[in-house]
């Protein structure tokens, strides 16, 4: 095959063009429309054809190699946040109150370079790409059309992906077996009292203090009540209740967050978490109602295909194995994708030291990163249908 380090590092310039395109055109989920239209711009101009990923914004793009053979996919979220912009790149967001701050621009860019290079040498694959770029990742509704378009075409052999990340080393990707990310829900616990006038304690059923006694007995499952050889997090965010100072309201609510990384384990932390609440209502007389709502799995890489694309990285230069060995405490709906067909999700290292982390309003990863990533990408294809 020829030389495909080379030819990323011709491709490398576009990929950024493409990058800094997407950047300063975030959409948010379900309306990338204009982002589409640019991809779909794209890939005509490389004469790859595409289809819609019906009904929203999502595009798959098909590489035919000199047969039909296996078939692998590589997925590139596109969607973008409501983050204002404070980077002051020049290419930062034009479109206000959103921002593309947590890499799916690059995503998407590299994913563009990976089509256009191996579209270049797609007579040198035994099978079939398929370039998949997916909507609404940072609400977790846009995997359903992937799995549909997957099931409508017989599945897909092997199925990959890339996740940039800032706080992550520039020059190095994290390829971990098993958990790479967590799965998690939010919650809403709702706390139904009895109120009434501030100098009277004991004439209410106070919320608030249950929603106070709540928020601390929640904060003790991780250590106390929930498998200490997996990672979990059970977090409060946010406490609504009451009007005035001297006024004891009828209802409270607590909004928060899990994590962990084992398979089962929402439902031990679902199972305690409502042996609290039941306990707290009890002491405080109150009725706690817990609402779990969204949510992910843990993103699960397949232990036997990490020591092969491990290997691979040797052949990208300027990339090396993270020495990490944790998983990352986030989530990302790719997890339903990997727990329908083998692959893998390898996490792109592109911060430096004063790196600010995905979601913040000064987020940014160095560009130097997206040959690197996409070069590997392309590798891994090639290496598959060689």
């Amino acid at each position: 095959m020829e030389d495909l380090g080379k030819k990323f590092k011709e491709a490398e310039g576009y990929i950024i063009e493409m990058r800094r395109w997407f950047h300063q055109h975030p959409e948010l989920s379900l309306k990338e429309k204009e982002t589409s239209e640019k991809i779909k711009e794209e890939l005509d101009k490389m004469g790859i054809p595409h289809e819609d990923l019906k009904p929203n914004y999502g595009v798959v793009a098909t590489i035919q190699g000199k047969d039909s053979g296996k078939v692998i996919a590589a997925r590139a979220d596109i969607d973008a946040l409501p983050v204002t912009e404070d980077t002051g790149l020049p290419f930062a967001s034009c479109n206000p109150g959103v921002m593309h701050a947590c890499g799916h621009d690059a995503h998407a860019a590299m994913l563009l370079g990976v089509a256009k290079v191996l579209n270049e040498v797609k007579d040198e694959l035994n099978g079939t790409v398929k370039l998949v770029f997916q909507v609404s990742e940072e609400n977790g509704m846009g995997y359903e059309e992937i799995l549909d378009y997957f099931e409508s075409i017989g599945g897909v052999d092997r199925v990959i992906g890339l996740h940039i990340w800032s706080t992550l080393p520039a020059g190095e990707i994290l390829l971990i077996p098993e958990s790479v990310f967590a799965g998690g829900t939010g919650f809403t616990c709702r706390i139904n009292g009895q109120g009434g006038h501030g100098a009277r304690p004991d004439l209410v059923k106070d919320p608030i203090k249950a929603a106070c006694d709540l928020v601390l007995k929640l904060a003790a499952i991780p250590t106390n009540f929930y498998d200490v050889l997996d990672h979990s997090v059970v977090s409060v965010g946010q406490i609504q209740s009451g009007t005035m100072g001297n006024i004891f309201p009828s209802y409270a609510e607590v909004k928060g967050t899990t994590r962990y990384y084992k398979a089962g384990g929402i439902d031990a932390i679902k199972e305690k978490m409502q042996q609290i609440a039941d306990g707290v209502g009890m002491t405080y007389g109150v009725k706690i109602d817990v609402e779990h709502n969204g949510g992910v799995l843990p993103v699960y890489n397949a232990p036997e295909l990490i020591p092969h694309a491990r290997e691979l990285v040797d052949q990208v230069e300027g990339l090396k194995v993270s020495p990490q060995t944790d998983p990352i405490c986030a989530g990302d709906d790719f997890c339903y994708i990997l727990a329908k067909y083998p692959g893998f999700y390898g996490v792109l290292g592109a911060g430096a030291p004063d790196s600010y982390p995905q979601h913040h309003a000064k987020f940014d990863v160095q560009e130097s990163e997206f040959r690197k990533g996409a070069e590997f990408m392309g590798r891994y294809i090639a290496d598959y249908l060689k």
